[in-house]
């Protein structure tokens, strides 16, 4: 079978018409090309696809240079390393060894080293984008668990698992790439010996990039990175009361933890009506006292669940009876609303106190953030001002459109709903498990937002409605939780819990390999009604077990064996993950929800997969050590005719064969894994760069860059100017497509300035990796922007320092390759010395880091504060808001409006396909699935069904 001979035009020789003409319509497209995907109306697989055929149907590109991409090894390695990643999530190694290396601290800045190092590590050997799909539901737990705002975490995970895939050539798919398109390019030019790529050749300047980036971040946490609540009010003043059981009584400020809260702070402490302002550290606190809070308020209420207090409202913080409004038994509140209070108000220049909330608005007070600063003092005694946020306690009788609550309240936000559907359901404590002999709010299971502990079963046989603060947990314990969906999945891969109905569960003879959780809802026909499960025996009818039942706006009898079902009830099944299908026209249910990721973890294999993991990196370390010896190498060409052991793709599929032998992870969850956009993207993306150098447009371009290198003097700007166009091209394009365009640009100008084909992928790998301002620039991005539910803004407020941080030290690196040992050591000198010294000062008594801290905020903090707002912050807003936003809005606001309206044109013409189902009655929105319940998820929505 011949071999297509490739085209690569000389941009100093003459060019004809005809080859000028096929580079403006090169120039064009893209532009084209590149407009579409900014305005978001075609996603780039489909864009690069069609560009790619547009290409070679055009004659600038040949076949084997259009379909070049297709199977190239780089791609095709990426693509099953899916399959490995894959099953190691199954399996639960991932979660217990990260939970273990967690801990769990409660400092954002241990929270960020104890996550930034292990995450680097793995990222260097699996592929980056799957270890954040993995990462991201176990650090949101972790933060859940430990009190740290996940905010301040998902971002640094992005980032690390980003920086921590340049360390080798298997980290991310990048690398990948840009190892295929140079291996293609010197096999093509026959010097592929001199130019071939190994696993480690990368790691000696991309280890001392990860460590700068690695403490950049954890060193500039503090000021960068957003709380939990940074979408609403950050700054609430909250009265919470000193409850009998509490922590808290009978200690100092300083002993009790009081004074090392993240997030919020004590700014008084009210006794017996009489109200210090910030008591000093050694105030001590006794019961009863009411103790007040400004912060935000996600953190507020871990630390009133885990000190063993209780939020008051403006009623009820004088000592009044508990709001009526409060369901004590179940939750700390109903609905959670904040509201900005008009200036046209006719509550302004009224106390709180002397409002009546309940009767008018059904609501009460139990947080006020005043619009020109903070309010002190008794919640009960301020008085309403124009631009106030308030936090409203609502019940369900709320009517947020009423005319009375639109004229006196704007800009209202549903901060969290406890009416919303909540599961009852039932885990027991594991013998020798880590939550043997702690509370639950050392275990962890306390102050998660939509997880509530209300009672609980002792193996003795006892029960206990309304579980102590300070009662142990022991082995066997049943403890009942009220759990939304995606807190039910959490308590599922805790290790330290089992179901108490998996017994119900294994009884169904469905293969755990097979299983995962259905939502299922009892039509008004079906023949469950008035008849509670092990009657209907629903087990043996349908090979499924009932794990939980849902009832809005009421809680359900605890064994889920004697409840009586109803119209509406949403049963929470574990059965097999054919279960949707198999019963989608059974009339017993109105609608059929798979919940997606949520198959069993499968931690009889976690050694198994762990081991096969490790072994297919070693063949490749392996072949990194020996590719120097050259007996070795002529050895495998004479017996088995190639120069390496194994390559790294069919490395990763016989893994994953021995996986499934093994029974780490199903085939339907292989196929699921790929994330075949990214495949279509990256691998027409090959095709497109070859019409970028087949045209002459990648010397052209690279002529502008050996001119400039020349004229500053020497390789290493060349090789910075290539990182730094890089990168900006990866916030514009994908990281993959931004690599695959420039590489053909890359090498022309490492030919002609004699630089190693090497050391200019290593300068493309760093440049392309670097999409940190841009949240959809990068597939990692855009998995923690989502999950973290963070804006644009915030995204960009640590990715641009963070950007150009690292710009700075990668050129540092670059223009210093030959010094690669001493910069390590300087490297990790400083690393251990920054962690030493942090280490060091948490073992110092309070009563002297206090002090320090205080000079700190004084001194240093508050000023270095005013100044970035002053001089960077607030001025970059402005330039980008004025100088950028706004003339782009101005051009690009009919070109986006025309785009919209030929997309909505085309949608019409493809026409709807949605999921039917029948109902007679309205049924509460489902989620599909979920990652976290604090608000850090946009979760999609099945709408309400219409008889």
């Amino acid at each position: 079978m011949g071999v297509e001979t490739w085209r690569i035009r000389d941009s100093k020789t003459n060019i004809s018409p005809s080859v000028q003409g096929e580079a403006v319509m090169v120039i064009v497209t893209l532009f084209f090309a590149f407009t579409i995907m900014a305005g978001g109306w075609a996603p780039p697989d489909i864009v690069f696809t069609i560009v790619n055929s547009l290409f070679h149907t055009a004659g600038i590109v040949t076949d084997a240079q259009a379909s070049a991409g297709y199977g190239n090894t780089g791609l095709l390695t990426v693509v099953f390393l899916y399959w490995v990643a894959e099953g190691v999530y199954q399996t639960g190694a991932l979660d217990y060894i990260m939970t273990y290396l967690l801990g769990r601290s409660r400092s954002p800045f241990w929270g960020i080293v104890r996550m930034g190092i292990p995450v680097m590590a793995i990222s260097a050997f699996l592929n980056n984008t799957p270890i954040v799909a993995l990462m991201t539901p176990i650090i949101i737990s972790w933060a859940r668990s430990s009190g740290v705002p996940a905010k301040k975490l998902l971002i640094p995970l992005s980032f690390f698992a980003t920086i921590g895939g340049t360390v080798t050539l298997i980290g991310t798919s990048t690398n990948l790439v840009i190892s295929g398109q140079q291996t293609q390019r010197y096999t093509t030019l026959k010097k592929l010996e001199e130019a071939k790529f190994q696993i480690f050749d990368i790691a000696p300047y991309g280890i001392p990039y990860a460590i700068w980036g690695f403490l950049f971040i954890a060193l500039t946490q503090k000021w960068l990175l957003p709380g939990n609540s940074s979408r609403y009010s950050k700054d609430l003043l909250i009265p919470t009361k000193v409850l009998h059981n509490a922590t808290v009584a009978g200690k100092s400020i300083i002993d009790s933890g009081l004074k090392s809260i993240f997030g919020a702070q004590v700014v008084g402490i009210s006794r017996k009506g009489v109200y210090q302002p910030h008591p000093e550290a050694s105030f001590v606190v006794q019961e009863g006292d009411t103790v007040y809070f400004a912060g935000e308020l996600d953190n507020i209420e871990f630390y009133v669940a885990e000190f063993g207090l209780e939020i008051l409202t403006a009623e009820t913080e004088t000592g009044a009876l508990a709001s009526e409004l409060v369901d004590s038994d179940a939750h700390a509140y109903h609905k959670l609303t904040q509201v900005t209070v008009r200036s046209a108000s006719d509550l302004v220049g009224q106390s709180l106190s002397a409002i009546p909330f309940r009767t008018r608005f059904h609501s009460v007070v139990i947080g006020l953030q005043r619009g020109n600063g903070r309010q002190e003092g008794h919640l009960s005694d301020a008085v309403v001002a124009p631009g106030d946020i308030l936090l409203f306690n609502s019940s369900d009788e709320l009517d947020v459109q009423s005319t009375d609550f639109q004229a006196n309240f704007t800009e209202v936000h549903l901060v969290k709903d406890n009416l919303a559907k909540s599961f009852i359901v039932s885990f027991a404590v594991k013998p020798k498990s880590r939550l043997v002999g702690k509370t639950l709010a050392e275990g962890g299971l306390r102050g998660i937002p939509g997880l509530f502990a209300f009672a609980l079963d002792t193996p003795l046989g006892e029960h206990l409605d309304g579980i102590p603060r300070s009662y142990i947990l022991q082995a066997g314990d049943a403890v009942w939780f009220a759990a939304e969906l995606d807190t039910v999945t959490f308590l599922r891969k805790n290790p330290s819990l089992v179901q108490v109905q998996q017994r119900q569960v294994e009884k169904t003879d469905v293969d755990m390999i097979h299983r995962q959780l259905t939502q299922a809802v009892i039509s008004p026909k079906s023949y469950l009604i008035g008849k509670t499960l092990r009657q209907a025996k629903f087990r043996e009818h349908y090979s499924a077990a009932v794990v939980g039942i849902a009832r809005e706006g009421v809680r359900v009898p605890l064994r889920v064996e004697e409840v009586v079902l109803q119209a509406g009830d949403v049963l929470l099944l574990e059965g097999n993950i054919e279960f949707e299908k198999e019963h989608v026209h059974d009339r017993a249910f109105a609608l059929l929800l798979a919940v997606d990721q949520s198959d069993p973890p499968k931690r009889y294999s976690a050694v198994v997969a762990v081991f096969l993991t490790t072994c297919m990196v070693l063949t490749q370390v392996v072949n990194g050590l020996c590719a120097s010896n050259p007996d070795y190498v002529q050895y495998l060409k004479d017996y088995l005719y190639r120069s390496d052991l194994i390559n790294l793709w069919p490395a990763a599929v016989l893994t994953t064969f021995l996986m499934l032998v093994f029974r780490c992870l199903s085939f339907r969850q292989a196929q699921r894994s790929i994330l075949w956009d990214v495949y279509l993207t990256v691998a027409a993306a090959f095709g497109v760069s070859n019409a970028v150098e087949a045209t002459g447009l990648a010397r052209a371009i690279a002529n502008l860059f050996v001119d400039i290198s020349q004229n500053v003097g020497g390789q290493g700007p060349a090789l910075v100017a290539i990182y730094i166009a890089t990168a900006v091209l990866s916030e514009i394009l994908t990281n993959n497509a931004a690599g695959a365009v420039m590489y053909p640009i890359a090498a022309t100008v490492a030919d002609e300035l004699n630089i190693e084909p090497t050391t200019m992928s290593i300068a493309i790998m760093l440049g392309a990796s670097a999409g940190f301002i841009n949240p959809f620039s990068y597939q990692c991005n855009l998995m923690v922007y989502s999950a973290g539910n963070y804006t644009f803004g915030e995204f960009a407020k640590v990715g641009a320092p963070f950007q150009v941080y690292l710009a700075i030290v990668a050129a540092f690196i670059l223009c210093n390759l030959d010094k690669w040992h001493q910069v390590w050591i300087v490297s990790f000198v400083v690393l251990a010395a920054i962690l030493a010294i942090a280490a060091a000062y948490t073992v110092l008594p309070r009563k002297i880091t206090l002090p320090v801290e205080e000079k700190l905020e004084k001194y240093v903090e508050k000023p270095l504060g005013w100044f970035l707002g002053t001089f960077i912050f607030r001025p970059t807003t402005w330039f980008i808001k004025n100088i950028i936003v706004t003339p782009i809005k101005f051009v690009w606001g009919p070109i986006q409006s025309f785009g919209d309206k030929v997309s909505d044109q085309v949608k019409g013409l493809w026409g709807k396909n949605p999921r039917k189902a029948s109902a007679d009655f309205p049924v509460g929105t489902l989620s599909r699935s979920s990652s976290s319940s604090d608000g850090l998820t946009k979760k999609p929505q099945v709408a309400a069904l219409q008889g």
